[in-house]
């Protein structure tokens, strides 16, 4: 579980979408937390030891687009390393529901240019 947690933070840092969110951040400390979630959740023995999410999430402005960036991402990581697809689903399906805790109620979607 730890190789495919690295191999998703490494991912989203260095995603030309969501990997300024990452820029200057201890990315060892954001795959442990991300493991601990994972773990916990999916019946591991660890459990999220962090700050609450939102509490962590809420400053950095997070919007829908970026999420489901994230999400991608995460998706496409757990296929590659092979993950079988109920734990994928369950993973994937967990983390869907964080959606509200972390962003910031907007979405990627700007407002129609007028003319």
């Amino acid at each position: 579980m730890r190789a495919i947690v690295d191999a998703f933070v490494a991912r989203v840092h260095a995603d030309f979408v969501v990997g300024f969110l990452f820029e200057g951040r201890d990315l060892a400390r954001i795959a442990q937390h991300e493991l601990e979630l994972a773990s916990g959740h999916l019946g591991g023995p660890l459990r999220y030891a962090g700050r609450p999410l939102g509490q962590v999430h809420r400053p950095l402005r997070i919007n829908g687009g970026q999420f489901r960036r994230r999400m991608a991402i995460l998706a496409r990581v757990l296929e590659e390393r092979g993950v079988p697809e109920e734990t994928a689903a369950r993973w994937l399906a967990h983390d869907r529901k964080l959606e509200r805790v972390v962003t910031d109620g907007t979405d990627c979607v700007g407002s129609p240019v007028s003319s």
